[in-house]
């Protein structure tokens, strides 16, 4: 299968996966692991390394950090109902 991020969101759709944000979170749905820990990641290399440039925050409602893990669950969610 050959890989492509242009389509992540023809693919997620295809796929039966919600692609709006607002509605993912009205519906409680829970982080994709692999976004939670990319995250901190992203969280941690900004503040130490970059004087917190991008000033990430996670938690609460309308968090740019939040709505980050959102936009990555959706990719890990396309990885990996395509790769079963």
């Amino acid at each position: 299968m050959e890989y492509c991020v242009l389509n992540i969101i023809e693919r997620a759709k295809k796929l039966g996966i919600e692609t709006n944000l607002t509605k993912r979170w009205e519906n409680g749905v829970n982080h994709h692991p692999k976004s939670i820990d990319l995250f901190k990641a992203i969280e941690d290399i900004d503040f130490c390394l970059c004087s917190d440039y991008f000033q990430w925050k996670s938690g609460g409602d309308g968090d740019n950090g939040e709505s980050l893990m959102y936009e990555m669950d959706i990719y890990f969610e396309v990885i990996d109902k395509e790769n079963i």
